[in-house]
């Protein structure tokens, strides 16, 4: 009976020192450090996009009380329909940048850009990866040009070619947004800063459209 009981302690002891040999090991792997220094250089890239939107949109549109960028500035085209397509736009472009940068007037900025987190931190641990990678794969389905799937429903214009310019902006957002590269939560550091500046360039361009499209009707 007492050999039982001491096999017992023995085997015990032995579960209670390969569980907390396991768990230091899980700890260890969860806290590894990971180099991210040079990656983040590629904030710069995401900087000048951002600027870029900003003047883009600051020389065409007008703000009132609510919001800058409320719409197109002097802007009067026969075609109504066409005008408040891009009039939605103005707003689907104010909505992504205000998401992605710190703005103290709204209390949601950076909503949609929590990898701005680490922008000036030299590492991340594995654990902290793995939760961005979650809230960025959620950042997903809240991407936010999300709305503008929601143009097609719109008459956006009586124009084909007009209507046709707007549509193959859209469609390449679609394909984009529902593509793998947005739909991986495993991604490495590296794959998550492109993402992020894969999408601001997407709201880059979308703003280069809307100027030009601007200046071609003004």
């Amino acid at each position: 009976m007492k050999k039982k009981s001491y096999l017992l302690i023995i085997g015990t002891i032995i579960l209670i020192g390969i569980s907390s040999f396991v768990s230091v090991l899980i700890y260890k792997n969860y806290n590894f450090k990971i180099d991210i220094s040079k990656i983040n250089k590629s904030w710069s890239s995401i900087d000048s996009d951002l600027a870029s939107i900003k003047s883009n949109m600051d020389s065409i549109t007008e703000s009132n009380e609510v919001f800058y960028w409320w719409k197109l500035k002097d802007f009067d085209i026969e075609d109504d329909n066409y005008e408040e397509t891009l009039n939605f736009l103005v707003a689907s472009i104010r909505m992504c940048y205000i998401g992605n940068v710190v703005d103290e007037r709204y209390d949601y900025s950076n909503a949609d850009n929590v990898i701005s987190n680490f922008k000036n931190e030299k590492t991340i641990t594995k654990k902290q990866l793995k939760k961005l990678n979650e809230d960025m794969y959620r950042e997903k389905n809240n991407f936010c040009l999300t709305r503008i799937e929601s143009i097609p429903s719109l008459l956006i214009s009586n124009d084909k070619n007009l209507k046709n310019k707007v549509l193959d902006e859209i469609n390449y957002f679609k394909t984009v947004k529902n593509s793998s590269f947005f739909g991986n939560n495993e991604a490495s550091y590296n794959e998550l800063l492109f993402r992020k500046a894969f999408e601001i360039h997407l709201i880059k361009d979308l703003s280069d459209f809307l100027k030009q499209e601007y200046t071609n009707l003004k």
